[in-house]
This record gives structure tokens, sequence and C-alpha cells, in this order.
């Protein structure tokens, strides 16, 4: 079985190729409205930005494409928080983020998933 989750290494090593990583954070509840976090960490330069994403909760077995569920603004494409920073470490700590199970790009989907099976 192949593993899904990037060591720090291999997260530096993917920003430095110019590619991206994510992050499932998870579910919320915010006004009796299910809604799901995932953050997205990018590399220009010497600085790494880190975005937190957040949409309603709209998928299902047949529908994972959290990149197209309405976000919780109202506003799409608008990350809810943006970090600046000299390292990943650094931006996901901003962003509120202690678990750093860093994935490559379009995986947050499959971690979606396994979310909604934890639901059942």
């Amino acid at each position: 079985m192949a593993r899904r989750y990037l060591t720090i290494d291999e997260a530096n090593a993917a920003l430095s190729r110019g590619k991206s990583v994510e992050v499932f954070v998870g579910g919320f509840i915010f006004d009796g409205v299910d809604y799901i976090r995932w953050a997205s960490f990018s590399k220009s330069g010497d600085a790494v930005t880190g975005s937190l994403w957040e949409s309603l909760d709209q998928g299902s077995e047949d529908y994972l494409d959290i990149y197209t569920f309405d976000s919780k603004t109202g506003e799409y494409d608008e990350p809810v928080k943006v970090a600046n920073t000299e390292s990943i470490e650094i931006a996901a700590s901003t962003l509120g983020i202690s678990e750093l199970k860093f994935v490559n790009y379009g995986v947050a989907q499959d971690e979606y998933a396994s979310y909604l099976d934890t639901r059942k």
C-alpha cells in the first residue's frame, strides 16, 4: 500500500520544485451548518505561503471535489487566512494547524473521502 503523507522534507522538496502541498484539517459546525477546512502551501522565492480554506461540506461518496464546494464566506477562491513566512512549519502554525499531514496537491480530496467514512 502506498504511503499518503509526506514528511516535512518531502513537502519542502515539493515546494522547492514549484509544486503545492495541502493538509486536510477536518470538519466543523458553525451556526448549525457543516463546513470543512483545508490548507494549501506554495513557495515563491524564499517565502512559503500558506492559505486556509473553508467551505460548506457539500460532498458525498460520489462528489469529492472540495475545490468546487461553496465557500463559507460566499467569496470564491478567497482563503479565510493567509500566512507568508520563511517555512512551511511556521506557516502551518500561523494558520492554526497542529497535525502536519501534508499531501500532494489534489490529494486533500482523498483525505476528505476518508473524513466522510469516519462520519458514517
